[in-house]
């Protein structure tokens, strides 16, 4: 698959589509795909978000376009097959630490394995057009050792864009690298100027409308797949 890399530019889609979308939502619980979540339910654009999850979304609060799926664990995501049918897009919004998995091969079970699997399903339901969260430098043939985590993760990271783009085939996909993310955003901190002027940290609220706007600007016959690169990049997709 030919993919564009793109370092800054606005809009590279073009106009935003006008009929309806329908989305299905993996990591709908981090920071970045809670965002998401809520700019999707928000919008006249989507009529339908999917969500499988361990446990609920909105803080279990229903709401009318929301299919919530929660299971006991990510090894039953071939139960959910039929639930990935129907949908226009897929959201790959899962993220973790080697802390938080609790160590190197659980941290790669989460962001490969699980991205796998979840390909696999997309795929195999025809879904189009899919999307994942990277991070700048990702590498899947980047040398690595498990007791080395920056290059662990960078492989790692690597491994989990091919998901989209080697193991399995979509008509377009978009990569996503931003570089430092800030979950909690005060626009009127010194710390928070400092970064909105130095593009050093994105808060995770851009980074999900920019899977947003990049999603809904896809047209039906669409063929064409972009690595939005960096935060500089990623903010200029969304300018008006």
């Amino acid at each position: 698959m030919d993919i564009i890399k793109k370092e800054l530019f606005a809009h590279p889609r073009g106009d935003i589509i006008s009929h309806k979308k329908r989305a299905l939502v993996i990591g709908a619980t981090g920071a970045t795909g809670a965002q998401l979540l809520s700019l999707l339910i928000e919008s006249d654009n989507w009529d339908k978000i999917t969500t499988i999850t361990r446990k609920p979304v909105l803080n279990s609060e229903n709401h009318k376009k929301l299919n919530q799926i929660v299971i006991d664990s990510f090894d039953n995501l071939n139960q959910t097959a039929e639930s990935w049918l129907g949908h226009d897009s897929f959201f790959n919004c899962i993220g973790t630490t080697r802390k938080i998995a609790g160590g190197a091969k659980q941290f790669v079970d989460i962001e490969f394995g699980i991205s796998l699997k979840c390909a696999e399903l997309a795929s195999k339901a025809k879904i189009p057009n899919a999307s994942v969260i990277s991070a700048g430098g990702a590498n899947a043939n980047a040398w690595a050792a498990d007791w080395i985590h920056p290059l662990l993760y960078t492989k790692t990271i690597g491994m989990k864009e091919e998901t989209l783009t080697k193991h399995f085939s979509f008509d377009n996909v978009s990569i996503f690298r931003p570089g430092m993310l800030i979950r909690k955003y005060n626009e009127h901190s010194r710390i928070q100027k400092f970064f909105d002027s130095t593009n050093l940290g994105l808060p995770v609220k851009t980074l999900a409308a920019a899977l947003k706007r990049d999603a809904e600007a896809i047209s039906e016959n669409s063929i064409e797949s972009f690595i939005y690169l960096g935060n500089n990049c990623i903010k200029s997709s969304i300018l008006t």
